[in-house]
């Protein structure tokens, strides 16, 4: 490629998982700088389908309401509050992405119609720029929220990947990012499983003390400190790990430019050792080149 250097811009209508997968961007593009990923988001906290669709179309009826205008500060834009059609017109995109946030992302009923109406919306005012599903991934297996809805991981991963995939044959065929499938091929090699910690006394556990969390994906268990009272609570985060923020990022970077090998990028984060970071990076390549796909057990 000599001196030519490759520079991909996209734009994401999401919330903090696809801050998650795009973590790690910018140390991924020094690492291997003739390939360079630029994202800006159109991020919402929390965010469904539903809720951007619904926001997005209030924004165009009524677009001086402030309650309408919740995508703040995005990377390449001036600091303010803007809707979802100031985001589409800034910039003549050629690639966007959206998601179902998490706790939603393996019921398909939660996609329908909101998806389809956020691609429309979107087509009006980027009418050039290809629409891509970014899959999300399943809870870790000790998630409180897995156990009040009696779900399993694989059975959450099962239904997430059907949801995807079949919304994405019904809005066209659209391109599916897929970072689902690789937490879950991820978590299948048996070297670098995570293990729950069945000796961790959860209902006697005191600060700091915290379960062995090797190798998650999920940033999992942590200590709070109440800002008032100063007491500290143990509480579960399933947010994305540095180990799952950089194979998020990862797969993100080999599905864009499918000319790049991510095995041959050396960034890793602190905490991540390069055994488990060399795994990270084959199953990027693998999940995206090969359309590697987990084996489930329930």
């Amino acid at each position: 490629m000599g001196s030519e250097k490759k520079i991909l811009k996209a734009l994401t209508v999401g919330n903090s998982f696809s801050l998650d997968a795009n973590a790690f961007r910018e140390q991924l593009n020094a690492a291997d700088p003739e390939y360079t990923l630029k994202v800006t988001e159109a991020y919402i906290g929390g965010c469904s389908l539903e809720k951007h669709i619904t926001l997005a179309l209030r924004n165009e009826a009524d677009p001086e309401n402030p309650e309408f205008r919740q995508y703040a500060n995005p990377q390449f834009m001036p600091e303010g509050n803007y809707g979802l059609k100031e985001m589409l017109l800034f910039e003549k995109w050629k690639h966007i992405t959206i998601q179902q946030v998490s706790d939603e992302s393996d019921c398909i009923a939660t996609f329908r119609p909101h998806a389809s109406g956020l691609c429309s919306f979107i087509k009006k005012y980027s009418p050039d720029a290809e629409i891509i599903l970014h899959e999300t991934w399943a809870d870790r297996v000790d998630n409180p929220r897995m156990k009040e809805g009696n779900k399993t991981q694989g059975l959450m991963y099962k239904n997430l990947d059907a949801a995807y995939t079949t919304i994405a044959a019904e809005l066209g065929n659209l391109r599916i990012i897929p970072v689902g499938d690789a937490f879950q091929v991820a978590r299948e090699y048996p070297d670098f499983k995570f293990i729950l910690d069945e000796k961790f006394d959860f209902g006697n556990a005191s600060y700091p003390a915290l379960p062995t969390q090797l190798h998650a994906l999920c940033i999992g268990w942590f200590w709070r400190r109440d800002g008032e009272t100063g007491a500290s609570k143990l509480v579960y985060d399933h947010h994305a790990s540095p180990a799952g923020r950089l194979l998020a990022a990862l797969v993100w970077r080999q599905f864009f430019f499918p000319e790049v090998d991510v095995r041959k990028n050396m960034f890793r984060p602190e905490g991540v050792s390069e055994e488990f970071a060399k795994i990270l990076r084959q199953t990027a390549y693998s999940t995206v080149k090969n359309k590697l796909k987990p084996l489930i057990a329930e």
